[in-house]
């Protein structure tokens, strides 16, 4: 609207500019040719004496009807540009969804509307790379995954056989077999969800459930249930969380948040180290939750793309603690549903996430 706006008045702006000049020129024209005929002495025979007598003595009508012939001319004068600016447009609004790379022109008057567009064409060029980007990456996921499959079924398979077809097997073996399967199927598990969560990613519109939680006591409760699987990396965890944090979010999503967040962070700790939870109100009426862990240092080039669809920190896809690279983009996606923003920092062997959320009750 504001847009729109500044350009009906620069175009105003120039039809009076036009006409002030216009009306400049014509008194200027009038009092020179007056001037010069008052020098004159003038006799009724003469040739223009008649006309010039006439002007004379209709002098705002004659300046009126050049006024009139002017305000014409530079309205038709508008509107052909007017016209032609719309067509020019017409053609550059083909031109936004399409790749070329050579900038929108449009005539000079439109300046203001050529650098909107062009603003908007370079917008839809990243968005079509980057969904483009995401769709290959998505496609390669699900090719690698599928190749994923096969290894936890194998072993799956192969245990179970062994177990069935060999009855005299020793119980203490049997029981090792039985162990391995069982991981290898909880594994193949948590493979088939995730490929439940690509088909769903996308597709399906998150739509928030709000209701008042103490989020202090579910950030305990979620590490309390995480304490198993940080004990297999030796993990010890250190919780500063500040007490009576009342806050209106959808639980059921909230709680992904910190799933998907302590999946991450267990993935990507070296063992034997520490990590620290912290939750805490701040002065500007926001929660701030921060985790901090030890492990490879995050290039910058790849914490610009850690919370992008499908995008995976090690490259190498362990099989064991591999996923689909949705977890931080759900994450992401959720905090920003509640108001909120997430963050990540790496330097010195540490991984840092800072969440942000307004504090609503």
């Amino acid at each position: 609207m504001k847009a729109k706006t500044n350009l009906y008045h620069r175009w105003l702006l120039k039809y009076f500019f036009q006409m002030a000049i216009s009306l400049g020129i014509i008194v200027i024209v009038y009092l020179i040719g007056y001037i010069v005929c008052k020098r004159r002495i003038w006799y009724p025979d003469d040739a223009w004496y008649c006309d010039l007598n006439w002007i004379d003595d209709h002098t705002f009508v004659v300046i009126f009807f050049l006024m009139l012939v002017c305000s014409v001319f530079f309205a038709v004068r508008m509107l052909k540009k007017i016209a032609f600016g719309v067509s020019e447009i017409g053609d550059a609004i083909v031109e936004i969804d399409s790749e070329k790379k050579d900038p929108i022109v449009l005539p000079t008057e439109l300046a203001h509307i050529e650098q909107l567009m062009n603003q908007v064409r370079i917008q839809n060029a990243a968005n079509i790379q980057s969904a483009r980007e995401a769709n290959q990456r998505k496609n390669d996921m699900i090719m690698y995954m599928a190749h994923d499959l096969k290894t936890p079924l194998t072993s799956v398979i192969g245990y179970l056989t062994l177990v069935s077809e060999e009855p005299d097997i020793p119980e203490n073996a049997r029981g090792k077999y039985i162990g391995i399967a069982l991981k290898k199927a909880q594994r193949l598990e948590e493979l088939i969800n995730e490929f439940f969560d690509i088909t769903r990613f996308n597709f399906t519109q998150m739509i928030l459930e709000k209701s008042s939680v103490n989020l202090s006591v579910m950030l305990k409760q979620m590490v309390t249930e995480f304490e198993p699987i940080f004990r297999e990396k030796n993990l010890n965890t250190t919780l500063e969380i500040e007490d009576g944090i009342e806050y209106l979010c959808d639980v059921d999503k909230m709680e992904r948040v910190f799933d998907n967040l302590f999946k991450n962070i267990v993935n990507y700790s070296y063992p034997d180290t520490a990590i620290v939870i912290c939750l805490h109100r701040c002065e500007t009426d926001r929660i701030e939750l921060i985790t901090t862990n030890h492990g490879k240092t995050i290039p910058k080039e790849m914490i610009a793309h850690i919370f992008d669809q499908f995008f995976r920190m090690d490259s190498s896809r362990n099989s064991d603690t591999g996923g689909s690279g949705l977890g931080l983009a759900v994450t992401k996606e959720i905090i920003s549903l509640h108001g909120g923003t997430i963050r990540c920092e790496s330097e010195n062997e540490q991984i840092s996430f800072r969440i942000t959320l307004p504090l609503n009750l």
